[in-house]
Parts: structure tokens; sequence; C-alpha cells
């Protein structure tokens, strides 16, 4: 593999090149802080929002220049003592000086990234990771002296704050550095980054934040102003101060770009080896961030650290669901670095990266299908979730689009399609735990300016309050309700600002629009929720949401099937789209793969539509989210039509779009697509990284689609997506086909023929479920035989046993 290979037990990605086509990164987190860090060590670092309390500068156009970051520049002066030479410059990662090193190599691994380099007979080696719990960052470091003779150097640890809030940087950047304080504190040695006052427009309060950067090393001396450090039209690619000799100390930056960066010196005799640590954090209250820098100034509080951490994302990632198949790749994308990626999507949602707007806060539709993803390795964060997902339920069953952890639930407009998220998630959730108690957890309501999902109170004053409570249950019957009564004139759910697809965003801006693929997504809700009103005894409830998944079944197939595929809606015009007649856009995946998700396409229908997606959609690079792309704008569509030809939501290869078809396949018993579909956007199965360019351990978001003129295969938009959840559960719960159940695990596998042997080690309440699957005749479904500790079993349900012991479980398909 060009620019780096996976270590042997497949848990590190071993970056080998440090110009890799894009910035490959990685997330060291818990759940308060977290550093995304790049091969190089660029990158930001933020404190409880990527938005509001962003701690390190980037900008959206930073990740092509791979700058600023965490870095540490090294002169060396031995040789000054002769006056022979002039000094030797470089930087430990390779950026920002960009000098040649004699050897490089990045390790990212599950919680750490670790960055090795030689230059000048100077070893050197950097992890960065953050504690399990404290509100910080560690760089811990050994450098090494190679030569025969004694080496002298300069170091300089540097970094450059933003501190605040991301978005009002972005459009108020020269108001918003005057409000700059940093400082050096003399007492003890580190340097302070903080703001006058936390300023959102109006919102005026407070800064509670204190950033800080220090070293365990002696410090000789210190920067706080970038420019000075930096000279004039500079950039820390070219810092004068160094390369110039121009260092001074500046105690004080009021009012400007703020640094911090440290002058330290460090004597390595022949074959001696120096460690030391850096640490950045933040923290409430300057008297927490001594303490921190108190701890983690001991190598071994600091090494402590780093072993505990690697404890525990070994055991999040490692000690759980595990796969075996014929393909070994496969394997190791699903066993470690999927789950890896759901987990960042669970702590972080789809804000923080080097692609993403950075507007912070969680999505409501993207963290109920990402705590879904994960109820079958961490359960208690799932509950977490789910609980806290249901608070933003309103009386009138709309939610809320998110919420932030600092600034509450989002206030704009919401969206229609997450009314049908979060059946499913709990659904799960009682099937992964057998604890429908949850059902009855009382939980708040909303209620903030937004009155029937689409008007404004114009009476409503101040921010979000609750509104009185019930029961769970009670607040998935509304979502429900709502989304169920909340139609055009055909009877389907009105698409609004948009549904799953964002960029759909004017079909429905008059309220009149509908969407097929909504009134599909609902009717799979419906059919869920009769299931939990059967689990409660409302058998009369069960009836009526019956009824009503049947009334959308019905209008749905009566009105939007297309003669060989599904139609994608109706613009507030009353306009189909996703049709044969459409200029542009004449099938969509969606509307496909949830006709077969719900249970709406049967037979005939279900042929048509399974060789229609083969036919239009199917590509080298994956399946594209629709087809044709786009030409020209749209106006009744929206933003959809505004982007380049198969790049975002405009006919690109959606992965997790994709992913939702490669669940339909599934279930169609099509275990060879399936497979097929999967490795196609499966980010270390690509064959030219120089086309594909993003990370081979994080799947994209998307792949650019063959309707671009020249960037087909590209991969987009890395890490915070919903496909690695629905890759997670496409992998482990569809094509091996272990799934959880209300009273055990259903095994239902559909894979490729060529596939004779798989297995899946399966935890399931508290027992150990290890399921080998024979395919001895080369079927892509059906099972044939099924034996628990030796005793066959009718049917492919395995009950669970709860007795905390580990189970064999043969599965002969045909």
């Amino acid at each position: 593999m060009k620019y780096g290979h996976f270590s042997s037990d497949g848990l590190e990605f071993v970056v080998t090149d440090p110009v890799t086509p894009t910035p490959w990164i990685n997330y060291l987190t818990n759940e308060k802080y977290c550093a995304i860090i790049s091969q190089c060590a660029g990158g930001y670092s933020f404190y409880k929002d990527c938005r509001t309390d962003r701690i390190l500068r980037w900008a959206p156009d930073y990740k092509n220049y791979d700058r600023p970051g965490r870095y540490i520049y090294v002169k060396d002066v031995s040789h000054q003592l002769k006056k022979t030479k002039a000094a030797k410059i470089w930087s430990l990662t390779y950026q920002p000086l960009r000098v040649e090193l004699d050897s490089f190599e990045c390790r990212h691994g599950l919680g750490y990234t670790t960055i090795s380099s030689k230059y000048n007979s100077v070893g050197s080696k950097i992890t960065y990771f953050v504690p399990k719990e404290d509100d910080c960052e560690l760089w811990l470091v050994t450098l090494s002296n190679e030569s025969n003779k004694e080496k002298k150097l300069e170091l300089y640890p540097y970094v450059e704050w933003l501190v605040g809030d991301y978005h009002e940087e972005l459009r108020y950047r020269n108001i918003m550095n005057l409000y700059n304080k940093m400082w050096f504190d003399e007492g003890h040695s580190l340097i302070f980054g903080w703001k006058t006052a936390f300023w959102q427009g109006m919102n005026i309060k407070e800064f509670k934040d204190y950033s800080f950067f220090a070293t365990s090393l002696d410090v000789k001396g210190y920067a706080t102003r970038k420019q000075e450090f930096l000279g004039r039209y500079n950039s820390e690619e070219r810092p004068e101060a160094i390369l110039e000799g121009k260092f001074k100390n500046s105690a004080l930056c009021s009012g400007e770009d703020g640094i911090a960066c440290f002058k330290n010196i460090v004597k390595l005799a022949p074959g001696q080896s120096k460690e030391f640590v850096v640490i950045l954090g933040s923290t409430e209250g300057k008297a927490n961030a001594l303490k921190l820098v108190e701890k983690y100034r001991d190598l071994n509080s600091t090494k402590k650290a780093l072993q505990e951490v690697k404890e525990l994302w070994k055991e999040r990632i490692v000690g759980n669901v595990v796969i075996k198949t014929p393909d070994s790749e496969f394997d190791n994308m699903v066993n470690v670095w999927v789950k890896y990626q759901v987990y960042m999507c669970n702590l972080w949602s789809r804000s923080p990266s080097f692609y993403h707007e950075g507007s912070g806060g969680r999505g409501y539709r993207d963290s109920c299908q990402d705590s879904e993803s994960i109820v079958s390795i961490n359960q208690e964060l799932t509950r977490k979730r789910i609980l806290h997902i249901a608070t933003l339920i309103r009386q009138d069953g709309t939610s809320a689009p998110g919420w932030s952890d600092t600034a509450g639930p989002n206030q704009h407009r919401p969206n229609k399609d997450h009314q049908v998220w979060l059946t499913a998630t709990v659904r799960a959730y009682i099937q992964e735990t057998g604890d429908k108690s949850i059902l009855s957890e009382y939980v708040s309501y909303l209620k903030d300016k937004w009155v029937g999902g689409w008007e404004v109170d114009v009476n409503f004053r101040g921010g979000a309050v609750t509104d009185g409570e019930g029961t769970l249950f009670e607040h998935l019957e509304k979502n429900l309700n709502y989304c169920f009564d909340d139609v055009g004139e055909r009877g389907l759910p009105k698409i609004g600002h948009a549904d799953w697809n964002d960029a759909i965003d004017a079909a429905g801006k008059k309220h009149k629009g509908e969407s097929v693929w909504l009134a599909q997504a609902l009717v799979r809700s419906l059919k869920y929720f009769v299931e939990l009103c059967e689990l409660m005894g409302y058998k009369e409830k069960a009836v009526e949401f019956a009824n009503k998944a049947k009334t959308m079944t019905e209008r749905i197939n009566e009105i939007c099937w297309d003669g060989e595929w599904f139609k994608r809606g109706f613009t507030d015009d009353g306009i189909a789209y996703g049709t044969k007649e459409y200029e542009g856009g004449k099938i969509f995946l969606n509307t496909q793969a949830w006709a077969v998700l719900s249970g709406v396409a049967e037979g005939e229908r279900l042929a048509k539509i399974l060789k229609s997606v083969d036919k239009y959609l199917d590509g080298k690079h994956g399946l594209a989210l629709f087809y044709p792309a786009y030409s020209t704008f749209r106006p009744e569509l929206g933003r959809i039509s505004m982007f380049s030809e198969g790049t975002k939501e405009n006919a690109a290869v959606f992965c997790h779009a994709a992913h939702f078809m490669i669940v339909a396949f599934c279930m169609a018993g099509c275990g060879r697509r399936a497979y097929e579909s999967m490795v196609k956007v499966m980010p270390n199965k690509q064959k030219n990284y120089d086309i594909y360019k993003s990370e081979p351990y994080a799947y994209a978001e998307y792949l650019v689609g063959p309707e671009n003129p020249y960037r087909y295969g590209e991969g987009q938009f890395t890490w915070i997506t919903g496909t690695s959840g629905w890759a997670f559960m496409a992998a482990t719960e569809w094509m091996l086909g272990v799934r959880r159940d209300y009273d055990g695990l259903r095994i239902d596998p559909c894979i490729p023929s060529s596939w004779k042997k798989c297995s899946v080690r399966r935890p399931f309440r508290g027992d150990v479920y290890e399921v080998e699957i024979e395919n001895p005749k080369g079927v892509e479904k059906g099972i044939k035989e099924l034996y628990v500790d030796g005793e066959l079993v009718n049917g492919n349900l395995v009950k669970a046993i709860g007795d905390g012991k580990t189970h064999k479980v043969r599965v002969v398909m045909g």
C-alpha cells in the first residue's frame, strides 16, 4: 500500500511518507477534550464543543497545507561553539519546516499517535494522547543522540491559539483577536491563553476557560506574540525568531494573534536519550490548569496515563464483537477501525474534522443512528444517548435538530425526518439488553420558539425550557404520530426544508412538498413501534400503528411507483422527481434501499428495483446516490443541484446511503452484491491512493461520483459520517447475520457463495456466543441446521442463556 501500511496486529496504521495526498488524521479524545492530529502533527484541539470552546487555530482551507499544529522546532547549536557552520534547523514531525528527514514514521493507534523521525543524527519520538479523564493532551517526547559527539539542541515547542468561538473567529477574524490575552506565568513557567469575555453577537458573558501550555523542561525563553515570532509576512513554515536567531521573550500578548512557544536547551552525550513532556489543555479556572501541569510534569504520571489510554481503547475495540472471514482486510476494518470510527461519531457527531464546518454540537438524526450502531459494544452509552435525545422532543411530537453540551438544544428550523429515527434506536437497545423498562422512564419535553415543526412563536422569549414530562414510550408515540399526520395532498410526509438528504432544501420551502423516502422510513419505524406496543402489552395501540403502517405502505405503492423504481418525492408545485421524465436525478438510491428496509417493496417490484440499482447506480467505485447528476441548477430542489457533478449530494458515491442498500441486498438474499458493494467503498480496499487520497483506515462520507469530469473515486469528508455505524451493522448483523432480537440472537447470514466458512464472536447479555458458519453448498442465504452447544435447534433463534459462559453455535447453510 502506497504511503503506509497496517501493523501486523492491525491495531495501528503506519504512515511512512509524510507527504500523503491529504492529511491522514487521528482523533485523540476523552468525552470532554479532543485533539485532531495529522501524520505530521497538524490539526487543532477543543474542549467540550468544537465551536464554542476551540483551543487551537484552524480554518477550512488549512487542510490543504496541514498547518498549523503541534510542533517542536529543533536547532542544533553544537557546532556553533566552534563557529564553523550554520546551525541545522528542522521540525521533529516534518511539518512545518518540511526539511527532508533521514527517516520518518507516524503510527496512528487507538487513542494515540506516535511520530518518529531522524535527522542530523538526532532520533526523536513523540507520542500524542489525551488522558482518560483530564482536560488536556500530552506530548511524550524522547530525543536521542545517535552521533559520536555531544549535541546541544535548542527546542521550541509551539502552538497557535484561537481560544473561544470558532465561528465568530471566521466571521470577525480581525475583531476577535482584539479580545486576546496570552501571558507567561513566571511563577509556574507556563503560558496561558484567554479572552477577556465570551462573545456571540449580543450574547456576552464571562470567559471561564483558561487554555494553557507547559513543558517539563526548564524554560529558557518564551514567546506569546505570533507576528513578532514569525516575522513580517511569514508563516510557521519560516519562523524568523528561530531561522534568523531573533528569538526574544514576549511575556504578554494583548489584542493580537497569540501563540505559545518555549525555548528549551537539551544537551545529549553520544548515545544519550532525554525524555520530557509537553502539556496543552483547557480548564475552568487557572487553579485547575496548574494542578494538571503539576501532575503531568511528572514523567511517571504521563507514562501511566498513556498506558491507561491504550488499555481503555483496546478494551473498547478489541475485546467484543469479532468476525473472521476469508477476507482478512475486511475483518481488520470491521474488527478494529470501523468500531473506533463509530466511537468518534458517538462522541463528537458530525462537526469536528478537517472538512466540516465546525458548527459544534450533535445532530439528532446522526446521534440516533450512531448510538444504535454502537449498542452491541457499549450499551451504557446508547442508553445515555437515548434518554438525552428524548429530551429534545416537544409535546407536539417534533424534535429539535440536535444539541450542544455548551449551548443547549439547537434553535434552527426542525427537520422533518428526525421524528422517525429514535424508535429504531430504542428497539435496538431493548433487543440488545432485554431492558424494556427504559420505555417507562420519564423524560422531559422541550419547549422553545418552534410550533408545529415549521412556524415560529413570535411571543416566545428566552432559550429552550422543559415542558412537563412523559414516558419514553409516549415520546416515541408523539414523534411518529406527528410524522404520520404532517402530510401533503397525496398523504405522504412533508419534506419541509429537508429529509435525510439535507441538500433537497427547496422542494418543501412552501410547506407543500412531500418525501417518498420519508414515507418509507416512517413505515419502518411504525412497524418497529408496533413491536414495542406488543412488548408493553398495548394490544389496541399495536393494531392502531400497524394500520398506519399499512395505510402509508398502500399510499407509497399506489402513488410513488415509476414502473422500474420508486420516485424520490414531489416538490411544492407537485412536480415528481426521481422519475424517468425528470431531467437529472431520474433514479435515487435511497428510495430503492428503503423500499426494501421498510418492507414496502415485494415480489416483482423488489426484483425490478434491484435490477435498476445495478443498471443505473453501480460503478467501479460503488453505488451512486442517484443518476444522472444535475448539471444545471434546479431551484425547485435546491442545493443538491448546486454541487459540482459527483460531489456531495449531487450523485456522489455517498457511502452512508450505499450501506442502506447493502443491508437491503442482504435482506433480499444477495450476499455477493452486498459484499462487492461494501468493499468498493471500504477505505483499506482502495486500489490507488493517489486517486482515493483519503485515509485507508477511516470511512469517507462519499467518493466523488462517476459523472465528475476528473475526480471519480476520490474520498471526501472522512471520519465523522453515519457510514461507519451502518458499515458495522451491515457487516456484523446482516452479512455475518448475527442480529439481536428480543429473546436472543437471530442467526441469518447472507454472504458470497465463495465463502465456505466464517465466524462471529458475539458477547450478548453477559454471555459469549461463538458462532461458526459453514457453507458447504456455496449458497448466499438460508440456514439448513443450527446447533447450540451441540444441540439441534428449530428455527434460527439462539435464545439468550444468561449463565455468563461461552456457548458454541454451529450454523450450516443450505
